[in-house]
């Protein structure tokens, strides 16, 4: 991409402020955001998730955590990820860091809903189609976010976590998501602990780059909302990027994302301190890298629609 195009997507950025992002990104090496688990707790025990198979610490109370999501914005981080356990069971600490930052994303299972978030974007985790989704969430996981989604005041983007379990499901799963009013459809790859054989779970790199193949000729299919780009899948790949950022000293994310534990202590990784970085499947490190080395506008468009609410919250059916 040139530089006046690159100047061209800058000025087409709203005031939520996030071309302040992208620019130290693109500019420094500087922390830009904060990834906090706002609780400890979640309502689901999904099969493939690490969370509900380890220990972690008492969370802050709302009027401590709000106080130190304020000083986390004091210290420039301007952006937040909201994880668990599962956000939506404290709604309330949600919309105040949506009001704190300049951009927030939140995700959630769906079976809470989708409450209200000032500068923010809510990221529905979903696993395949009703029957694979269930046996990986839990049975009525998959209705029930279904139904939340079509009375949601903001469209969701909704994100899929391929592993063993549902990789056959991704046709017909990306099929059923385009036809609901979801911002987009996100993909990232089971990322295995140390240690962890992961058998059932985990996909191996030859096959890995067969499905980023895949998605890619389902975006071209059913256009943008998939939110998957050709610079993306070439990180994700042992033929093309991957093998270039699998360490974690080499990990962009974690040299811009300060992640914490609910009770304010840092941790190592959005996926917790015991990451196997050399089989990572984070769909974060592929968006950045895809958009900013080298720069690529396809790429860069879909980090500024994540970074930017869509204003227009839609009707509600029958209201």
């Amino acid at each position: 991409m040139n530089n006046q195009g690159l100047k061209n997507l800058l000025k087409s950025i709203p005031r939520v402020r996030p071309h302040e992002i992208l620019a130290r990104w693109i500019f420094t090496k500087q922390p830009t955001s904060v990834a906090i688990d706002v609780t400890r707790r979640c309502n689901l025990k999904c099969a493939h998730c690490y969370w509900w198979k380890q220990e972690h610490p008492d969370e802050l109370n709302d009027l401590k955590m709000v106080a130190f999501m304020k000083e986390l914005r004091a210290r420039g981080l301007s952006a937040a990820i909201l994880y668990g356990g599962e956000p939506t069971l404290r709604p309330e600490v949600c919309l105040a860091a949506s009001e704190i930052f300049h951009t927030t994303l939140a995700f959630t299972n769906g079976v809470n809903g989708f409450p209200p978030l000032i500068n923010g974007q809510w990221i529905l985790s979903l696993d395949g189609t009703e029957e694979v989704n269930d046996r990986i969430r839990g049975k009525g996981v998959y209705k029930q976010a279904l139904i939340n989604v079509k009375k949601a005041e903001r469209p969701p983007i909704v994100h899929m976590t391929l592993s063993k379990l549902n990789r056959k499901s991704l046709d017909d799963f990306v099929t059923e998501m385009m036809a609901l009013p979801i911002k987009g459809l996100g993909f990232s790859f089971y990322t295995p602990n140390l240690g962890e054989e992961a058998s059932d779970l985990f996909i191996p790199f030859p096959e890995r780059d067969q499905l980023c193949a895949r998605i890619l000729s389902l975006r071209k299919r059913y256009g943008e909302r998939v939110g998957f780009t050709p610079a993306m899948a070439r990180q994700f790949m042992v033929s093309g990027s991957f093998t270039r950022w699998n360490r974690y000293a080499d990990c962009p994310v974690s040299m811009r994302v300060k992640c914490y534990q609910s009770d304010g202590k840092p941790k190592a990784c959005t996926y917790g301190n015991d990451a196997d970085c050399s089989r990572c499947g984070c769909a974060a490190v592929a968006a950045y890298r895809g958009a900013l080395k080298p720069l690529d506008i396809q790429t860069l468009r879909l980090l500024l629609g994540l970074m930017i609410p869509d204003a227009r919250a839609r009707e509600r059916r029958g209201g």
